[in-house]
């Protein structure tokens, strides 16, 4: 083991872009299609449009502030900066926790696709449970293991193995779409007024974004801002990479959603999209359609898809880890780095290790996405109120720094906040419950290391940095309670009540957390960091 900290920089610009390609188009092209075709009828279309626009949305408040400030830690490190230690662990806390449970999500589209490949696989995977059998997580399991050795193997050997298994878990779904537009569509599957496009109104369109996978696919544009520390201009490389991977990974979704609704034979369709349910999608569908060369390639791409995505993430969570450690919020030794390779093998252990918890808690993949989604979203709300802290914090140097500076931000960011909260808002009440009870282990560590390194006198003057987001926390939930728990038979107060409150608490918390709550001390490193003041070596490949 080495004590070194420091990251080399030997990430080019298209290896970035790579890392958000494969993180975004992982088991998203495989499952979710299906799922929110089921929930939104041909009004799908527009759920990947709202998906892409968020993703885009906050990549460029993450892009300014990430190019400003360089860090494995992404948005955890920024709320630090502007916000203090408190809000800094909560932001990393929750984005680590939604990235670490991705690896466990992959490796179950994988083993779901697989046990239609063999009649022995079959029972690796409950039809009816849509779960996981004892088997098939044990197989899982294994998956996990391996992911982990890929990233163990230094960032050099994983971004060669990256580019290559990008470029063709690309090519299969590419290939699928022309081969099924090939056979011809089914135009009328996609409606011929308003009413047939959209059957179940722009509600399933936003419950379909959050309950269906995608924002856990779109999710992945942040993979190149945590490997911002490894690349040698952030103002360049950052923006081409966020927005070019949203965008190519659009296009392609896109097209494999027209592809899948028209494909549906019309008398399918004559009890409603909710009855159709596939085991392996686009599978079945080229079966239909007598591609069988193409079949095997669909499988192929079932097991390549989700892994390089799965092992992308396990990079990036690795590295939110070690900035957690740098900071002083979790053991010094998650920190470490590999003597030879380089890489944060310690904290890759780790992740490997949780996210093989959540393969137990969550044995299937729709009800894991779920959870994960409203996660994933939560840990989006402090990017615009950062960014704008920022600017007010350091003045004209933050805005004449010659990194990126996003255009009416200031308009932007309350919009961006309201638009999360309608979001999390059309998941409904319990998964923000269980949102809830996942913060509370990382409340844990945060105190243990306040208390141990003897920070505890200065716990109310964190707590105001990090207050807007727990008030936000708080208010989003009790707001969702009353307008739509989903167990409950009638609601306490209306719908569209509900979302005039959430417009009222996205505009308190974005004047009080961007303008008010911000911290006007100098950021000082973690006492567990300043072994990162070492020199960083520059490679650019």
């Amino acid at each position: 083991m080495s004590n070194n900290t420091a990251l080399h920089k030997r990430i080019s610009t298209f290896s970035l872009t790579m890392t958000g390609v494969t993180t975004i188009i992982g088991s998203g092209w495989l499952l979710s299609t299906q799922k929110i075709a089921a929930m939104a009828g041909p009004a799908s279309l527009l759920s990947w449009g709202l998906g892409a626009f968020i993703a885009m949305l906050v990549g460029f408040f993450y892009i300014e502030i990430g190019s400003a400030h360089p860090s494995a830690g992404g948005i955890g490190y920024y709320s630090h900066i502007t916000h203090g230690r408190f809000c800094g662990f909560l932001t990393s806390w929750i984005n680590w926790l939604s990235i670490v449970a991705v690896p466990p999500i992959e490796a179950q589209a994988v083993i779901q696709y697989m046990s239609q490949l063999s009649p022995s696989f079959t029972r690796f995977y409950d039809v009816t449970s849509h779960n996981l059998t004892g088997i098939g997580i044990i197989f899982a399991f294994g998956l996990m293991i391996l992911f982990m050795l890929l990233n163990y193997w230094s960032i050099k050997f994983f971004l060669r193995f990256n580019n290559f298994f990008t470029l063709l878990k690309v090519a299969i779904p590419i290939l699928t779409i022309i081969a099924l537009f090939s056979t011809g569509l089914h135009k009328e599957n996609f409606g011929t007024t308003i009413q047939t496009f959209m059957p179940f109104g722009w509600g399933s369109v936003f419950a379909s974004v959050v309950s269906c996978g995608v924002v856990m696919s779109f999710n992945g544009f942040q993979s190149p801002l945590t490997f911002s520390e490894e690349i040698a201009s952030p103002k360049r490389q950052l923006p081409i990479a966020v927005l070019g991977s949203i965008a190519i990974s659009l296009v392609v979704y896109l097209l494999l959603q027209i592809v899948f609704v028209g494909s549906i034979s019309p008398s399918a369709l004559a009890h409603g999209w909710g009855e159709i349910n596939f085991r392996s999608p686009y599978v079945q569908l080229l079966l239909l359609a007598n591609f069988q060369l193409l079949v095997s390639a669909v499988y192929i791409g079932s097991v390549v898809s989700p892994g390089v995505c799965a092992v992308t993430f396990v990079a990036s969570s690795g590295r939110i880890m070690l900035s957690l450690s740098r900071e002083g919020h979790m053991p010094k030794f998650l920190s470490s780095l590999h003597f030879k390779y380089n890489t944060p093998w310690n904290a890759i252990i780790m992740n490997t290790v949780v996210g093989s918890i959540f393969l137990l808690c969550f044995k299937g993949w729709y009800s894991l996405v779920a959870v994960i989604s409203v996660l994933h979203l939560f840990s989006y709300v402090p990017a615009p109120i950062v960014t704008i802290a920022n600017r007010l914090k350091h003045g004209r140097s933050a805005r004449n720094s010659g990194h990126f500076t996003l255009p009416f931000a200031h308009v932007l960011a309350p919009a961006l906040l309201f638009l999360l909260s309608v979001l999390i808002f059309s998941a409904g009440w319990p998964l923000a419950d269980e949102m809830a009870l996942l913060i509370i282990p990382g409340l844990a560590f945060y105190f243990y290391y306040e208390y141990k390194e003897d920070r505890v006198g200065s716990f109310w003057e964190a707590f105001k940095g990090a207050s807007w987001l727990v008030f936000y926390i708080l208010g989003i939930s009790l707001i969702t309670y009353l307008a739509n728990h989903t167990g409950a038979s009638t609601q306490l107060i209306s719908h569209s009540a509900g979302i005039w409150l959430l417009l009222v608490l996205s505009v308190i918390i974005y004047i009080y957390g961007a303008y008010f709550a911000y911290s006007r001390e100098t950021y000082v490193r973690g006492s567990k960091r300043q072994e990162d003041d070492l020199p960083l070596a520059v490679h650019v490949e």
